[in-house]
């Protein structure tokens, strides 16, 4: 299994390929075991309830493995693993009498449960499993064995939670980590939006879930205004904090659901949700007036910057991301043919 066969599922979104992997080996691993064991329940020990049950987890994991090598849904995958592998250990558990066999596999679901599903959803399953647990053990204390001492059904329980309680732990510093990291690699490291990479990423996703609505978007590029200039007399220290206030007067000027990115080294990018002429208009004025209507307070005084708009208009069956950007760059070229400090929409 290549690990650039996992980069995406059907819908785009990236694969965690750690977990794909594990879940991809577990049902089939699953899968064949059950069947394994099934017939040899049913062939020598003429256990046929027990013979059944495998051979059915054997059916659905194999069921599982064929989806997400066709499908690559991960998240169905996962919810496939951790529920055959929930189910199992409570019927093993059931079926040997709470013997310490049966505690040893519980451990092993709480780990691939919190794995595979990440923190948020395993607490829910684990809540689930932890009490079908507690259930079974505290409904045929009297009757097991091995529950007839207190201190092996608190052995069980303080088990399940310390491993439990481990997992979790484990699993959510990985995910920040993940997270810090995808910050990291999405974010300018000047001004803290979105950098180009993130921002094409992002207006292919909205212009896919636009096109079922034959909905419009608008793109606008901006660039600020002699901006070598501002470098070449003040520095790039005076430059930088020119982008960052740029950026921030920008952020401003948009609705929340707007998205902004910094695309080039003092060219920026807003996508606006909206392909009305006059309210795209509107809004890309609001963004220049935002930036020329009041000087720039720097470490060197107060600085006049104007910036030039280019915008680009349609729907994602009339233009796609490269063509947009394509046609807001060349109007943003007419703005600036045209004396700067103005908006081209063409």
């Amino acid at each position: 299994m290549s690990k650039g066969w996992w980069n995406e599922d059907v819908t785009g979104n990236r694969l965690d390929y750690r977990r794909a992997r594990v879940a991809y080996f577990f049902l089939l691993f699953l899968a064949l075991i059950s069947l394994a064991l099934g017939l040899i329940n049913l062939v020598h020990f003429k256990a046929i309830a027990l013979s059944f049950v495998e051979f059915v987890v054997a059916g659905i994991s194999l069921a599982g493995w064929v989806d997400l090598q066709k499908r690559k849904n991960l998240q169905r995958a996962s919810w496939i693993a951790v529920g055959l592998a929930g189910g199992l250990v409570v019927f093993f558990f059931y079926y040997v009498r709470a013997d310490f066999s049966a505690a040893a596999w519980a451990a092993f679901f709480v780990m691939l449960n919190f794995f595979l599903l990440g923190t948020r959803k395993a607490l829910y399953t684990y809540t689930v499993f932890m009490g079908s647990i507690l259930g079974l053990a505290f409904l045929h204390r009297e009757q097991w064995p091995a529950l007839h001492s207190d201190a092996a059904l608190v052995n069980i329980v303080g088990a399940l939670i310390a491993i439990g309680i481990a997992a979790y732990q484990q699993e959510r510093s990985r995910e920040q980590a993940e997270e810090r990291l995808e910050e990291l690699a999405n974010k300018d490291f000047l001004t803290g939006v979105s950098n180009r990479r993130h921002f094409i990423e992002t207006m292919a996703r909205v212009q896919d879930e636009q096109a079922s609505l034959d909905d419009a978007c608008a793109l606008l590029l901006v660039d600020v205004d002699n901006f070598k200039q501002i470098n070449d007399v003040h520095g790039h220290a005076i430059g930088d904090e020119v982008i960052v206030a740029i950026i921030q007067r920008i952020v401003s000027a948009v609705r929340a659901e707007d998205f902004v990115g910094r695309v080039g080294g003092e060219e920026f990018a807003v996508l606006l949700r909206v392909g009305d002429r006059q309210i795209v208009e509107a809004r890309a004025e609001a963004i220049r007036e935002a930036v020329a209507g009041t000087p720039i307070a720097t470490e060197v005084g107060p600085l006049s910057v104007t910036i030039s708009v280019g915008v680009a208009t349609g729907t994602p069956q009339s233009l796609k991301v490269r063509e947009m950007f394509a046609m807001a760059d060349k109007r943003l070229y007419h703005a600036k043919a045209r004396g700067r400090n103005c908006v081209v929409m063409g």
